[in-house]
């Protein structure tokens, strides 16, 4: 076996046991039969770029079964597609059969394509902190979220949320009905009033377009129902709200739109899994324009983030032992009269499924 096929078993391999166990009984059996398909890793070693991963593929053929292709059964194996889904230990041979007889329109797809999601159950852990950046502030919140994909976070305040033992907040005849287990006692009102809100985004999704917000649909895994009809609506009300989200890169665009920032607001800049898909040293040009536009004015900086990557752009205080496998942090940065306030608010779970708020 060449040595990038042999790396893309390796990564298959990985990918089942640590990252599908326990979240996808399906992507874990059909990547653990990947990893010893030499014909596949092969065809995968010859499109893919070495530093991409395994979830593109799957997207790629979750976006193939969305545009109604199939003809070989692989549907009946998805949770989000089948009333009553088969037995996922016989995935593979529809799996690998429907590769075989689309593998032109999968080739572009795995060509043209990256990852991207926007993931509405973040709203979860963004609605207590935006409720703390608002008491923090004083004053009304300008939202601005780095990374924003759809804008889907950027209408956090009208969902339904459920935070277990009878919690609720927001709306509750919202049709985007969010859900996460609470540790901790955070402060979920008065709600934030909002000055204005903005998403930027290297390749933001018009939420019009049917091929892209089903390429959104398809980078969500098909165990995740709740997930998976949570975008769907949140999609059908953004077509409705529209959000407003401008093309451009985190670093360069960030600074028109603080500039663009009432002055009578407080400016906050909120990413959530977005450091990981920058290089180390763009990491740390990010922290510096962060620290450049708050010399200039007072902003909050709410980012959840691999431990590593917030330190790159500046997170000094200690996040504890996380993982992007298990939890992540959820820091606030307020920076006032030149100095630099820090907190720890919360621990995140994958998907923001679970909340232990330390704040």
């Amino acid at each position: 076996m060449p040595a990038t096929a042999r790396k893309w078993a390796e990564r298959f391999q990985r990918f089942a046991e640590v990252e599908c166990r326990g979240l996808s009984p399906l992507y874990e059996t059909v990547s653990l039969a990947i990893a010893r398909d030499s014909e596949m890793l092969d065809w995968i070693a010859g499109l893919i770029e070495t530093r991409a991963d395994p979830t593109l593929l799957f997207a790629a053929v979750h976006y193939v079964l969305l545009s109604g292709v199939d003809g070989v059964g692989l549907a009946a194996f998805y949770p989000n597609l089948a009333d009553v889904p088969a037995p996922t230990e016989r995935a593979y041979p529809a799996f690998r059969t429907l590769v075989d007889r689309e593998r032109e329109r999968l080739e572009s797809l795995l060509t043209t394509r990256g990852t991207q999601t926007n993931e509405v159950n973040r709203c979860c852990y963004l609605l207590p902190a935006f409720v703390l950046a608002a008491k923090q502030a004083a004053k009304p919140l300008w939202i601005i979220d780095v990374g924003a994909s759809a804008g889907l976070n950027l209408l956090f305040d009208r969902y339904a949320y459920d935070y277990g033992n009878g919690l609720r907040a927001g709306d509750a005849t919202s049709s985007v009905k969010l859900r996460t287990q609470l540790r901790g006692n955070p402060e979920l009102a008065p709600w934030p009033a909002i000055a204005g809100r903005v998403g930027l985004d290297l390749h933001p999704i018009d939420v019009e377009d049917e091929m892209r917000t089903r390429w959104l649909e398809a980078c969500t895994w098909p165990e995740h129902v709740d997930r998976f009809r949570n975008l769907r609506a949140a999609i059908a009300l953004a077509r409705r709200v529209k959000p407003r989200v401008v093309e451009g890169n985190a670093i360069d665009g960030l600074r028109t739109l603080v500039d663009g920032a009432d002055r009578d607001a407080m400016a906050v800049i909120v990413n959530t899994n977005v450091l990981q898909y920058f290089p180390p040293e763009e990491c740390e040009r990010y922290g510096r324009r962060l620290a450049d536009l708050a010399s200039r004015r007072e902003l909050i900086w709410i980012a959840n983030e691999h431990p590593f990557f917030l330190e790159r752009a500046g997170f000094t205080t200690s996040t504890g032992k996380t993982n992007a496998h298990s939890a992540l942090p959820l820091a606030m940065t307020h920076f006032v009269e030149g100095e630099r306030r820090e907190r720890l608010l919360a621990n995140v779970g994958p998907h923001a499924r679970w909340l232990e708020w330390l704040a």
